[in-house]
């Protein structure tokens, strides 16, 4: 009797199959959800992530375009000091009104010694920005936005960048475009577009009033929103130099204009570019609209001389 007692509560005490189905369910159902959180979470640590990224990247190159730009030498003797110009085609499909710059100026971070180890004399280099679109190493299949800087030491500026014959157009050599955008000199990813707008003082002939106005660019609307459209190249000194009135017009600021893009917005301008659809998008610009973001600077050039 006892032992008849004993076999039931041990039958009563087990879980019975359905019991067993339903804890399983359940169990399943909150790993489930426990996964879509993560994914969640792990989407929205990455978009931040990758945006973070590419705004500390655009910072770093807009310190960079400040530092170098503050400390521009210009000298009005008919040779090339500055050069911008604009728009040019960074390589890709999208290209919105992206800028080639170069100039003269005394870079901190310039090199200080050769390769066998001697001091180089000097301290003015060439300094040239461009943005492209292309591989970011060799062998890559993919492309990406990229700013490149190329910095030349002092010596070899001297030697080679100034002077009768070698200032008057800055544009073969080492401010060619291949040049500019080789892998060494990478800057800054995500980066779309580019954009350096000159101002200068305009003198009225009649009334004798001043005013500041830009040079290289004018205001337009699309779709209702103003934005500025680099209408040409603005260059300083040499035999096409930008001229007012017969003479020399020096740049007394110049706007600094960054747009930085999401690692996911860049995917998808990738997918744009290789002529993928359902994208969402209709285009690049509203791609770059919904995932990119405009940095701007004002940079006071210093005009001094050496």
């Amino acid at each position: 009797m006892k032992l008849k007692q004993a076999q039931s509560k041990q039958r009563r005490s087990a879980f019975t199959l359905i019991e067993i189905m339903v804890a399983t369910a359940v169990m399943v159902i909150l790993v489930g959800l426990v996964i879509q959180i993560t994914n969640e979470v792990l989407k929205v640590w990455n978009r931040s992530s990758g945006k973070l990224s590419a705004n500390s990247e655009a910072r770093l190159a807009m310190e960079f375009l400040t530092q170098d730009l503050e400390t521009a030498v210009f000298r009005d003797n008919r040779m090339q000091w500055l050069r911008v110009e604009g728009p040019v085609s960074a390589g890709d499909s999208y290209a919105d009104q992206t800028v080639a710059l170069k100039f003269f100026a005394p870079a901190l971070d310039r090199p200080k010694m050769d390769a066998q180890g001697n001091d180089i004399p000097g301290d003015i280099c060439g300094i040239a920005y461009r943005l492209s679109y292309q591989e970011a190493y060799d062998q890559s299949l993919t492309k990406v936005y990229a700013l490149y800087r190329n910095i030349v030491d002092s010596k070899k500026t001297f030697n080679e960048l100034m002077g009768s014959g070698k200032q008057d157009a800055l544009t073969s050599g080492e401010w060619s475009a291949s040049t500019v955008t080789d892998d060494s000199n990478y800057l800054a990813s995500n980066i779309v577009d580019f954009k350096v707008l000159l101002y200068y003082n305009e003198v009225n002939n009649q009334t004798g009033q001043q005013s500041v106005v830009p040079y290289n660019a004018e205001k337009m609307t699309t779709n209702g929103e103003l934005r500025w459209k680099i209408n040409g190249n603005f260059i300083y000194g040499g035999s096409g130099a930008s001229r007012a009135d017969g003479s020399q017009v020096q740049p007394l600021y110049a706007d600094i204009m960054l747009t930085m893009i999401t690692d996911e917005g860049l995917e998808i301008l990738q997918n744009i570019e290789a002529g993928r659809t359902g994208t969402g998008y209709k285009d690049a610009k509203e791609v770059v609209r919904k995932h990119g973001q405009r940095f701007i600077r004002r940079v006071q050039f210093a005009g001094q001389g050496f």
